[in-house]
C-alpha cells in the first residue's frame, strides 16, 4: 500500500515539475483529438499535407530524423554518464516502445496503410522530394514516440521551463512532419506521442522505487574505482 502511495506521489511530482512540456502536449493531443472529431483522419491529413513551401520541405526532411532510433541510443549512451539507472532505465523505455508500437503496426491495426497507399502517388499529395514515404503499418508513429519520448525523458533533467517548452516544440514538430511528409496519418502521430510520453513517465517512476546503491553510480565513477584498483 505504501509503495503504491509513493509511485503515485513520484508520477505526481514528476508531472507538476515538467508542466511546461506537460501541459503544451495534452492540448496539441486534445486539438488533434477535436479536430480529428470533426474532419476526420484522411481530410485533416489533406489539410496538413497540402500546405506547403520548399524552405519547409527542407526543414521537415531533416528534422524527421530526430526521430530515428539511432537518437535515443544516443541518449542511452550519454545517460551512462548520469547514472546506470537512467541509462538502464531509457534502454527500457526504447525497447518498450518499439514492442508496442511494432505489435501494433504488424499484429492489432495490420490493415491501416499509409497515406501513399491510401490515396496513391497522385496529384492530391503533395512528396517532399528526397524522402521516400513508406507504404504499410502506419498506425501508431515509431518515430513520433521516439522523439516524444527523449524529449520527456530530457524534459525531466532539465532546469529550467523555457527548455522543457522547447523540448516539446523539437518533439511537436517531428511528430508533425510525419504528416507533411506524408509518412502517417494525425491519429498516428497523437498515439504515437501518447505511447512516448505515457511509457517514458511510468518507467521513470517505476525505476525510482528500485533501491540499489549500485545503479545510482556512473560511467565516469566506475571507471575511477577500476582505475584505482588496477594501480594497487
Amino acid at each position: 500500500m505504501d509503495r503504491n502511495i509513493n509511485q503515485k506521489s513520484v508520477l505526481g511530482r514528476i508531472i507538476y515539475g515538467n508542466i511546461n512540456f506537460i501541459i503544451p502536449y495534452l492540448i496539441f493531443s486534445l486539438f488533434f483529438l477535436i479536430l480529428l472529431g470533426i474532419y476526420g483522419n484522411s481530410f485533416l491529413f489533406l489539410l496538413v499535407n497540402e500546405n506547403h513551401s520548399e524552405f519547409v520541405d527542407f526543414v521537415f526532411l531533416y528534422i524527421t530524423y530526430l526521430g530515428d532510433g539511432i537518437v535515443a541510443f544516443l541518449l542511452i549512451v550519454s545517460l551512462l554518464r548520469v547514472s546506470f539507472r537512467d541509462a538502464i532505465t531509457f534502454l527500457i523505455i526504447t525497447l518498450l516502445i518499439g514492442i508496442i508500437v511494432s505489435l501494433m503496426k504488424n499484429f492489432i491495426f495490420p490493415e491501416l496503410v499509409r497515406p501513399v497507399q491510401y490515396f496513391g502517388t497522385n496529384k492530391l499529395l503533395h512528396l517532399v522530394p528526397g524522402y521516400k514515404p513508406p507504404y504499410l503499418g502506419s498506425f501508431p508513429s515509431g518515430h513520433t514516440a521516439t522523439i516524444f519520448s527523449v524529449c520527456m525523458y530530457l524534459s525531466i533533467y532539465s532546469k529550467t521551463s523555457v527548455v522543457k517548452l522547447l523540448l516539446f516544440l523539437i518533439a511537436f514538430l517531428v511528430g508533425y512532419s510525419r504528416i507533411y511528409l506524408s509518412a502517417h496519418f494525425p491519429a498516428d502521430v497523437v498515439a504515437g506521442a501518447f505511447v512516448g510520453v505515457s511509457i517514458t513517465l511510468l518507467c521513470y517512476c517505476f525505476s525510482r522505487q528500485l533501491k540499489n546503491s549500485w545503479l545510482d553510480n556512473n560511467i565516469v565513477f566506475t571507471n575511477r574505482i577500476l582505475m584505482k584498483q588496477s594501480t594497487l
